[in-house]
């Protein structure tokens, strides 16, 4: 395993200390590894496109990357689930995702560097795993592997614990902690506060966030993930450890713009979840969520990508209600793409028109109209309550 190794990792990909140190050191939504990695999948799903240019003009060029759309999956994935104290298993509650009760253990993680043999511990010390788990996903992987080679698989074809360990690379992480930032009291009420603590080589950041910080950890999900995905064979092009781009991102990162999708897309129809789940499970405690989660990562960039999201600047990550437009309309990205003039007066009113042949305007006997109409006045059953 690679990973967990700081700026060594950062080195065996090929980016320079430099180019590490800028990303280690820039002001980020989160730490280096969980950023590089979302970066990676939003230049995946909506990549620059300068051959658009001369067809349909420079607004189309800018990618996901030019709006920062990274920060809109990490802000997300960081707020969607709110855990509340009364909902903890030892004060009786049920969480309202998963209907079962978590127990604060379940949402507590360590993963760090372990002080034995092999590097693969750092990844074995998180509670609930032991060296028979990855032996058994080992197996369960050569077993689908005989089945796809029509039981030819020779031995030295099988994969060991070696070729697990060489390929997982978690990239710049060093240890990440996640603990509950109070004491449970099974009279307290309101969201549970959590401490993220995420150690690299050369730094270490301690936030207290006060939703479940799953964006990290689905990113640590993704590396192991891709682990299998090349271990199997299933990437169609050859892997980058030399990907400057993004240089503090494990194994995903490592993988092609198209075999990143089709990495992401094994969760949701490749079985990889139930292969992996021994080692997923106690990283993610409902590991089923995570086919919500792949399909998740497709919607949130239409919805960042196209709304006005990208106009926000430095209030991106803002709550929604602290969230300014500090951008001149006509130069936010998607209006430009769109040509959205944004909300204008009368257009509600003339929606109807906008498909041709889809609404038919009422007849006029059928209104109730005022005999001294004038221009801001309301017609009911047309346009709703917009003059």
């Amino acid at each position: 395993m690679q990973g967990l190794g700081g700026l060594a990792a950062v080195s065996m990909s090929g980016a320079t200390v430099a180019e590490a140190e800028e990303a280690l050191t820039e002001a980020l939504p989160t730490d280096p590894h969980t950023r590089d990695t979302y970066r990676a999948i939003v230049d995946a799903i909506i990549p620059e496109t300068p051959q658009l240019e001369d067809e349909l003009g420079p607004e189309h060029v800018p990618g996901g990357l030019e709006v920062e759309l990274e920060k809109f999956l990490v802000w997300d994935f960081n707020h969607f689930h709110e855990i509340r104290l009364e909902t903890l298993a030892n004060t009786g509650g049920t969480d309202p995702v998963t209907d079962d009760a978590p127990s604060a253990d379940q949402l507590e993680l360590s993963l760090e560097p372990g002080e034995a043999d092999s590097d693969l511990d750092a990844l074995l010390e998180v509670d609930g795993i032991d060296t028979a788990v990855i032996d058994a996903v080992i197996d369960d992987l050569n077993d689908l592997l005989a089945t796809l080679s029509g039981g030819l698989l020779g031995s030295s074809d099988e994969i060991t614990t070696d070729d697990f360990e060489e390929t997982l690379d978690f990239g710049t992480i060093e240890a990440l902690e996640i603990t509950i930032d109070e004491t449970v009291d099974e009279d307290e009420t309101g969201p549970v506060d959590f401490d993220v603590f995420v150690e690299t080589a050369n730094e270490t950041s301690n936030t207290a966030i006060q939703n479940y910080p799953y964006a990290s950890l689905f990113t640590i999900v993704f590396d192991i993930v891709a682990t299998e995905f090349i271990l199997l064979g299933k990437n169609e092009d050859a892997i980058d450890r030399g990907n400057e781009e993004f240089p503090a991102g494990g194994t995903f990162v490592q993988l092609s713009r198209e075999d990143r999708l089709r990495c992401l897309w094994s969760i949701v129809d490749g079985g990889a979840i139930d292969r992996l789940d021994g080692l997923l499970e106690p990283i993610v405690t409902d590991v089923g969520i995570l086919k919500f989660v792949v399909m998740a990562v497709n919607g949130l960039h239409g919805f960042g990508y196209y709304t006005e999201w990208s106009g926000y600047e430095d209030t991106k990550t803002a709550t929604p209600t602290d969230r300014a437009l500090n951008v001149p309309p006509g130069k936010v990205q998607s209006r430009r793409q769109t040509e959205y003039p944004g909300p204008q007066s009368g257009h509600a009113a003339d929606w109807r028109h906008a498909v041709p042949g889809g609404f038919d305007d009422p007849e006029a006997d059928e209104l109730d109209l005022d005999s001294d109409l004038k221009g801001d006045d309301v017609l009911e059953g047309i346009g709703g309550d917009t003059p």
